[in-house]
């Protein structure tokens, strides 16, 4: 079910499973008796050592960050989990998210870029991948305002070559930065607490495990099959607590759909074949390098797996393990050491169960290697942004990086992210931005422009996206994006019509066009604030704070007795103007002519909005960064006449395509057609701003349809 078009199910709260998934029973009793504690009640202690194994260094796990630092020794980012670090007396170190305190859950969500997804989120998601298998809506479930119902009929497959249920339980899945594997497994919901039935789960091994216990007769033949499930279930985590829940919650899901199945307990040789499984399958892994994460600031990444040591899986029932093929399964590679000597970090290392060997997840990536070893899809919520650190305001984005890397390992993939991409907008680069709007093969299944109905209490400028890529199908480039139907007819419309011919954007000038020339630096250079200047990293534009700073250079009032230049600026939040000797700044193609200043930073994004008024500059007027130039024009009729335009509702329809945020860089007027703002235009610019919009209706051919949806959703503005 798509967002798009204003279906608001997304934005529904969570209801109570009670509502939607019958017989559950509140918070799960895991999460308030002590997650680890409850883990350890019921499985040998053997079992949590192989879920803290580390299969690339055949050490433990490490914890990966500083947040647990202040619990003394054996606690630092480079330190291994141990076993009496987070048990006896140290009960109680790792928790779920939701048992933590809100004070901790803030930080961590603002030092670590995650945002935790709802699990009627996760749901949607994953019925989205079982819709590309089965071909149909509603297999599993049908979704409900914040909840889903689940069917209680048996599930039909396909009768399609490759798509029947064996296919279907062995198809290789992998959730990346998958924190406690909500895609994976939904014991719990991750963001309320709230315990899911195992009947009404939704995770993609929840699913397969639904499967596996409608299609077998006999314990034996169910744990044969459930095995194989775990071995097609993958994924990966930085954060080393984070992947210790996950992969208990694994092993966990398999033992209680055995129990919901048989009413027993699963015999603990198979336990322990699957926290095995688990301990591969579920990796510790620094998405950036594909090697195992170190908090050592550049330390160099190198391959071990030349230098691997396969160890054996520990006396078991082997022949209960099937096709498992892990007789011997890896102890790890020796610490590496690059040729400069220095502690290297290993590539990480998974294994492939139908060949029966392990190999470098980094492998996956690029042609060289064929589909059918790749995963059949990812999924997931990767990290949105970098943290800024100090002195730093904005963060950078990396869910790009993340992106690019999934659509190298598999055919489909299914993440959220932030929506600002697909305006060709925010801090991600133009040039990728429009690389994906090309690509014939990404399509959008959800956009939600208020992302806090999303993520509570979060707010993402621009919101959020679930885009669905897969390297088979054809559903055409999105090109325009936009959230409304009737927008992308109208754009389709005017698109058509003005073909081959220019748009706004080419009128617009560039941010850095006032630069400050030689002889300004030359003049001051004993001048301290201009010292300031040259080291500011603004190099040579004039922006609005330094009008403000050099008090000396921007007057207040011109001097009569030389040639000034009228800079208009923002000074202590005010338009304001300061004078500046023209012989300070460079010349060009604006400054002698007339102009329209446009703030850069112009209202909020919201579609429809009135923008800030625009300014007629004049010949000899200037402007610092904080507006955008549009022009040059011979005449200050022509100035007044796009700003005219600028006013009408026709224009800020067509700019809410592409600005999803306050700024307004010169890609976001691409979507509107330039016209002539002469006299003898086809548009009378005499007219009133309302008058200008029925002439711009009529020029375009919008229908009454497409006409209302702009009278109705766009603010007046004269």
């Amino acid at each position: 079910m798509s967002l798009v078009g204003g279906v608001s199910s997304m934005a529904s709260s969570r209801s109570n499973n009670a509502a939607t998934c019958d017989g559950a029973p509140g918070v799960a009793h895991f999460l308030t008796s002590g997650f680890v504690e409850s883990f350890e009640r019921r499985h040998p202690a053997r079992v949590l050592e192989t879920l803290l194994c580390d299969r690339t260094t055949g050490k433990n796990i490490i914890w990966a960050d500083g947040e647990y630092e202040r619990l003394g020794d054996g606690y630092r980012g480079d330190d291994e989990i141990a076993v009496g670090r987070i048990t006896g007396m140290s009960s109680g170190v790792i928790k779920p998210r939701v048992s933590k305190e809100q004070e901790r859950q803030s930080q961590r969500t603002k030092t670590r870029a995650e945002v935790f997804t709802p699990s009627w989120l996760v749901n949607r998601m994953n019925n989205l991948l079982d819709r590309e298998w089965f071909r149909r809506d509603g297999t599993f479930n049908s979704e409900a305002p914040g909840g889903w119902d689940t069917s209680r009929d048996e599930i039909r497959f396909p009768r399609t070559r490759g798509r029947g249920w064996r296919a279907y339980v062995g198809s290789r899945r992998l959730e990346i930065t998958c924190g406690e594997a909500p895609f994976v497994c939904s014991r719990y919901d991750t963001v309320t607490g709230e315990e899911i039935p195992v009947e009404d789960r939704i995770g993609f091994l929840d699913r397969k495990l639904r499967v596996v216990t409608e299609r077998t007769r006999t314990p034996g033949d169910w744990l044969k099959w459930a095995l194989a499930a775990l071995r097609a279930t993958y994924g990966f985590e930085f954060q080393g607590d984070n992947l210790l829940i996950a992969r208990v919650n694994v092993l966990e899901t398999f033992c209680e759909h055995f129990r919901h199945r048989w009413g027993s307990e699963p015999p603990e040789a198979d336990v322990e074949r699957a926290a095995w499984v688990v301990s591969w399958n579920l990796w510790q892994m620094n998405g950036f390098t594909d090697a195992v994460p170190t908090t050592r600031a550049g330390a160099p990444v190198q391959s071990t797996l030349f230098d691997y040591e396969e160890p054996s899986l520990e006396p078991v029932q082997l022949s209960l393990f099937d096709a498992l093929g892990a007789d011997d399964v890896g102890d790890g590679a020796p610490p590496p050491t690059d040729q400069g000597g220095r502690d290297a970090v290993p590539l990480c290392v998974i294994y492939d169960w139908q060949g029966e060997k392990p190999f470098e997840y980094v492998s996956l990536k690029g042609k060289a290697c064929p589909m059918e070893k790749k995963f059949y899809a990812v999924i997931g919520n990767p990290p949105y942004q970098t943290d800024p650190g100090e002195g730093n305001t904005r963060a950078q984005p990396i869910y790009d990086k993340f992106m690019d890397a999934c659509y190298e390992v598999a055919d489909i993939v299914e993440l959220i992210t932030p929506a600002r991409f697909l305006f060709n907008a925010g801090q991600t680069l133009p040039s990728w931005n429009e690389k994906m709007l090309d690509d014939p093969h990404i399509t959008v299944v959800d956009y939600e422009p208020d992302s806090s109905k999303v993520f509570a209490n979060t707010d993402i400028k621009g919101g959020v996206a679930v885009t669905l890529r897969n390297s088979r199908v054809d559903y055409g480039a999105i090109g325009v994006f936009t959230a409304f139907p009737a927008l992308n007819e109208i754009i389709g419309r005017v698109s058509r019509a003005t073909a081959g011919k220019e748009k706004l954007d080419s009128i617009f000038a560039s941010q850095r066009l006032y630069k400050f020339s030689d002889t300004f630096f030359q003049e001051n250079a004993d001048n301290d604030n201009v010292q300031k200047i040259m080291n500011s990293g603004t190099r040579t534009k004039i922006v609005s704070s330094f009008m403000e700073k050099v008090p000396d250079v921007f007057l207040v009032q011109a001097p009569r007795d030389a040639s000034y230049i009228r800079m208009l600026g923002r000074i202590r939040g005010q338009r304001e103007y300061r004078y500046i000797d023209a012989r300070y700044v460079k010349a060009n193609e604006y400054l002698d002519a007339y102009k329209l200043f446009i703030p850069e930073a112009n209202a909020s994004g919201a579609f429809g909005e009135r923008l800030a008024e625009p300014v007629v500059g004049l010949p000899g007027d200037g402007s610092a960064d904080t507006f955008l130039n549009a022009g040059p024009f011979s005449s200050e009729e022509e100035a007044r006449a796009l700003a005219k335009y600028y006013k009408t509702k026709f224009f800020r329809a067509l700019l809410g395509a592409r600005k999803v945020t306050q700024h307004s860089p010169q890609q976001v007027w691409r979507t509107i057609p330039l016209q002539d703002f002469t006299p003898s235009s086809d548009i009378d610019w005499s007219k009133s701003v309302s008058d200008i919009d029925r002439q711009l209706y009529r020029k375009y051919g919008l229908d009454d349809g497409e006409v209302e949806f702009i009278e109705t959703n766009v603010k007046e503005m004269e």
